[in-house]
This record gives C-alpha cells, sequence and structure tokens, in this order.
C-alpha cells in the first residue's frame, strides 16, 4: 500500500481547517446535543413518576427501563465532552505534524498504551488509552500530532480513522516493538478488517433488538394490567411499537450483513475499485458509480460507516472483500473500520427513496465530506 491509500488529515493548514479533523468534532458535537436531550429527557420523566404516581408493578418497571435507557445516553455526551475539550484547550490551532512513530514494549499490568514518536530533532513517549491506534501504528510507524502544551497535554490521528485521541507526555524511557510488516493476502489475514469484521458478525444477530423489545414492552405491559398503571402501559406500549417497526429493517440488514461476511470469508484479497460518489443530501443513502471489473456498477452505502466513506472519498478508491455482487464488506487494509456496500450492476441512476429514520444517525457529519457536497 502507497502513503496515500487511505484518509490523512492536511499538515499544511491549521487542524481546524482541515476538512475530516472538522468531521471529527462535528461528529462528537451531534452525538452530545442528541443523546444528551434524551438523557435528561428519560431521567426527568422517570423522576416525575417516582413523585407523582403511585408505586405499583407496572410504573416501577416502567421507572426501571426509562432510568437504564437515561444512563446508557448519557455515557455518549460524557464522551463526546471529552473529545470536544481538545477546541477548549486550543490544542487544534496549530497545524497537525506528521512524525514517525513506533509502539512501546507493552508493561505488565498497564492500563494504558505508550507511542514513541520521533519530531524533529527530539523524541516524545506519549501515553494514554490509545485503542486501536496502536495496531495502525505497528505497521505504518507513523502518526498525526498535535501539541504537546505546556501541560503535555497532545492529540494524535492515524491515517484512515476519523478518531482523535488524547494523549499524554511519559518522562520514562521506553523501548520500541519491531514493525509488523502488513503483507498481501486475504482480508481476514489483515488484523485490521479481523477486527472490524467482529462488528459483521454482530450485524447477523441484529434480530434480537426487535426481540429484547419486544419481551420488555410485552412484560411491561402485563405488569400494567393489574393493578392498572398508564405509565407502564405506555412505555411497554412504545417498546413493542419499536420493536414491530424495526423488524423490517432489522430483517433486511441482518441479510446483508450476512452475505458480506460470507464474501469477506471467501475473499482470497482485497480488490481496489475506483469509484465516484454522487452529491448527497441529508436522509438519503450515500451511492456512487464504482468501475468494477464486468462494468461500471450503482454501488449504495445503507449504513454509511463515516471513517470508510471519507477514505473513499478521500481516495477515490473502495477496498472490497467479495465477488462484487449484492453485499459486499467495504474497509480500508490495515485499518480496524469497516462497512458494506450493495452493488447494482447495469444501473447509474441513485435510488431516490429516503432512508428510514431509524438509520440516519450520521446524516449531520457526512455534509463536511467534500465529494458529497452538493
Amino acid at each position: 500500500m502507497g502513503r496515500n491509500d487511505c484518509l490523512e488529515p492536511r499538515t499544511d493548514v491549521p487542524a481546524l481547517e482541515d476538512w475530516s479533523t472538522d468531521m471529527v468534532l462535528a461528529q462528537s458535537a451531534v452525538g452530545l446535543r442528541t443523546s444528551a436531550g434524551l438523557a435528561v429527557a428519560s431521567l426527568g420523566v422517570a423522576v416525575a413518576l417516582l413523585v407523582l404516581v403511585p408505586p405499583d408493578p407496572g410504573t416501577m418497571a416502567a421507572v426501571v427501563v426509562l432510568v437504564l435507557f437515561g444512563l446508557l445516553t448519557a455515557l455518549i455526551p460524557i464522551t463526546a465532552r471529552m473529545e470536544t475539550s481538545a477546541r477548549r484547550r486550543r490544542l487544534l490551532d496549530g497545524p497537525w505534524q506528521r512524525c514517525a512513530a513506533a509502539v512501546a514494549v507493552g508493561e505488565d499490568g498497564a492500563l494504558y498504551d505508550r507511542l514513541i514518536v520521533h519530531r524533529s530533532a527530539e523524541t516524545l513517549v506519549l501515553k494514554g488509552s490509545l485503542i486501536p491506534f496502536p495496531a495502525v501504528v505497528a505497521h505504518r510507524q507513523e502518526v498525526f500530532l498535535c501539541g504537546p502544551d505546556d501541560e503535555g497535554r497532545a492529540l494524535l490521528r492515524v491515517a484512515g480513522m476519523l478518531r482523535i485521541v488524547p494523549a499524554k507526555l511519559d518522562p520514562r524511557p521506553a523501548r520500541a516493538r519491531e514493525r509488523e510488516l502488513l503483507l498481501p493476502g486475504r482480508p481476514l489475514d489483515d488484523p485490521g478488517a479481523a477486527r472490524a469484521s467482529r462488528w459483521f458478525r454482530w450485524g447477523t444477530r441484529l434480530w434480537l433488538v426487535p426481540a429484547v423489545l419486544g419481551v420488555c414492552g410485552a412484560v411491561l405491559v402485563t405488569l400494567a394490567l393489574r393493578p392498572l398503571a398508564v405509565p407502564g402501559l405506555v412505555v411497554g406500549g412504545l417498546l413493542l411499537i419499536a420493536a414491530a417497526y424495526s423488524v423490517p429493517i432489522v430483517v433486511m440488514f441482518v441479510r446483508w450483513f450476512a452475505e458480506a461476511l460470507a464474501g469477506l470469508c471467501a475473499a482470497r484479497e482485497w480488490s481496489p475499485v475506483p469509484i465516484t460518489l454522487f452529491p448527497w443530501e441529508p436522509g438519503r443513502e450515500v451511492a456512487g458509480l464504482a468501475q468494477l471489473p464486468r462494468g461500471t456498477a450503482l454501488v449504495r452505502f445503507p449504513y454509511p460507516q463515516p471513517d470508510v466513506v471519507a477514505n473513499v472519498s478521500d481516495s477515490g478508491m473502495m477496498w472490497m472483500a467479495g465477488d462484487g455482487i449484492g453485499a459486499v464488506a467495504v474497509g480500508v487494509p490495515g485499518v480496524p473500520v469497516m462497512t458494506f456496500c450493495v452493488v447494482t450492476p447495469d444501473s447509474d441512476t441513485p435510488v431516490e427513496a429516503p432512508q428510514p429514520w431509524l438509520l440516519r444517525t450520521h446524516d449531520p457529519v457526512l455534509d463536511r465530506i467534500p465529494s458529497l457536497r452538493g
């Protein structure tokens, strides 16, 4: 693989002016607003039910469901705030610096990772919760650095990923691990692809989502019938509606995930395919025209994983692991990101049908990708 085979931040402008960095920050901000609102609403309703409604079984079951949902969604804004703190500390005011780097030999019992970064005439040792960056640095032997500041805080990026990871200077010496060469072979021989394929395997089990929602809704409704508890009936009914609404989408995606996973497991090599993405509007599928060996084909990304779509946009290349028929796994060699596309041969017109609203979670940030702007 050449140096430009996957997305890299620009090093000739301040980091905040790099579109991919802006996309990372925008993605965090969207998660912050949406999830914080859901968390506050869920926990607020739960508290109101505890204070205003008699504590019968149906009501208490509804409170438990609302509290669990609120706590889970609250984790996202907490994480997003940690990521956006880089802007507040002005660490992104300068440009990203491309630095030679190596992974430090691990320490017994350590709860963090360490990288050895060579910048100009100095060598820095940076530590933090850097997963999955060490796996990428191990074979690319480089990292993109902003900082460190006066307090020793720095930010890191690696090629191919829309992720910014904080790190701190570590004054202790470190010894570099040997470089891990990325050899050509089957996609699943690639550690990055093998790591990313776990998401595909979980995708084939998406049927658990409507099943769990349906069971929880049925239990809530049953508990709320005697004695009658309106909150339990409302929350249970919403869960049953959500389960029923998600069944068609889940069935479709389980089939796609299974088909893409089968092609990924059978693929003998990555297949680079030139692709041109169509301009995109929120609520629509990301799509483009790919030059497959058998001819031009329409390619749709029903669930556009931002890292993969950004790489496709930046390089004009789509790395496929499959035969180019139906649902096909698409990834970035050596980088643990992957999604799938649906190939429609002998077609050059994107589907005009809007995405179901449950699948529009990435819409607010995809407009940062230059080739998708209309």
